[in-house]
């Protein structure tokens, strides 16, 4: 019974050490798992924003690449003499017409003055320039197709190459308006869009 007592006393200094060892190691193990969860939680964030900046840039490419592309083509029509220099009296007669063909509601407009096109990426193609003119566009609709067909109109005369910058279309009020009347607009567009043009850079 002495001996017993005796191997137990020997033996309480490393069962102390021991349970000792055991609650460090858990702790240990626990706090490997925690920063584990954070790395793993951190490089999934910035996995995803990787993600979100690729589609991004991959989306601006395809833009850049469909206006280069766009460009080139009207260049070679223009080379060929199948589009004239910017005349803005001529838009206020075609931009009429359309007005009138496709019984539009009211259009208004601004042609601002032409300055160098100054897309990503793009600049002067040899001997010519591109100008741009930027037009303000104000309609009213009564359904969407209306500015679709108004749109595919501009484009279809070859005048300029047509770059829709942004369209919105909102929907008007009808509070106050009379009972048999004929159709009546019932949204509004707001665009700006860009007339490009070719002139020969040598000139003034």
């Amino acid at each position: 019974m002495n001996v017993a007592r005796a191997d137990l006393k020997r033996l309480r200094l490393p069962a102390i050490i021991a349970g000792a060892l055991v609650a460090l190691g858990a702790a240990a193990i626990g706090t490997t798992d925690y920063y584990l969860a954070q790395a793993n939680a951190a490089y999934a964030t910035v996995k995803a924003q990787r993600v979100a900046a690729q589609g991004r840039m991959s989306k601006a490419s395809e833009e850049e690449r469909e206006i280069r592309e766009n460009l080139l083509s009207y260049k070679r029509m223009q080379e060929q003499g199948m589009i004239a220099p910017e005349n803005r009296l001529d838009w206020i007669d075609t931009i009429a017409k359309i007005k009138t063909a496709r019984k539009l509601f009211e259009i208004k407009y601004n042609i601002e003055a032409q300055k160098p096109l100054e897309y990503p990426g793009m600049s002067s193609a040899g001997a010519t320039d591109f100008i741009v003119s930027r037009m303000k566009l104000d309609m009213l609709l009564l359904h969407e197709e209306d500015l679709l067909n108004f749109l595919s109109d501009m484009k279809a005369t070859g005048k300029s190459l047509i770059s829709v910058r942004r369209c919105s279309v909102a929907r008007l009020e009808r509070g106050g308006v009379p009972t048999g009347q004929a159709l009546l607009p019932r949204l509004r567009s707001e665009c700006q869009i860009d007339l490009i043009t070719l002139k020969d850079g040598k000139s003034a």
